[in-house]
């Protein structure tokens, strides 16, 4: 998180990465953040060949009983379902302030979280914490992407990236 905060640093890490490697550089970009346009655009132009956002956001749960944190480190990786709506936000953001690839992540659980993600921007769509919830969350999403498509008139998913804008 420490280089995830500065676009200084988050440039000159994304810039130490494209020197040792041939592959596509994708950037994971923190949502703990005030300004992540400012973030992904330095990324873009230290070479990154895509942004991908967002990370956990940084959340913590109190023990009742014992009245202490939760997890030993107090606070941790917030995910899933609940951080949707700020997912959405940043890749709305981002996506406008970009020309590379955005990758959507961030409490996707539905196809209908799908074409959301890519309403807002994303050029791909990523499935974390329902994984956990369910094995066969992606499976399960993919198998109800043509349904909803059909619900919403939707022949091709490249052709709503960014549709929202």
């Amino acid at each position: 998180m420490s280089f995830g905060t500065s676009p200084e640093a988050a440039a000159e890490v994304t810039r130490a990465v494209k020197k040792v490697t041939t592959k596509p550089v994708f950037v994971k970009l923190s949502p703990n953040v005030t300004d992540i346009v400012a973030i992904a655009m330095a990324c873009e132009e230290a070479g990154a060949d895509g942004i991908s956002l967002i990370n956990t956001m940084l959340g913590m749960r109190i023990n009742l009983k014992t009245k202490k944190p939760v997890i030993a480190n107090k606070m941790g990786g917030f995910s899933g379902p609940a951080i949707f709506p700020v997912a959405v936000r940043m890749v709305y953001q981002v996506s406008s302030a970009v020309k590379i690839p955005v990758i959507g992540m961030g409490g996707v659980s539905t196809a209908e979280d799908v074409i959301e993600m890519m309403l807002a921007g994303a050029t791909a769509v990523e499935v974390g914490a329902a994984n956990l919830i369910d094995p066969f969350a992606c499976k399960n999403i993919i198998e109800d992407l043509p349904r909803v498509m059909e619900q919403y008139k939707i022949n091709s998913l490249t052709e709503i990236i960014g549709g929202a804008h």
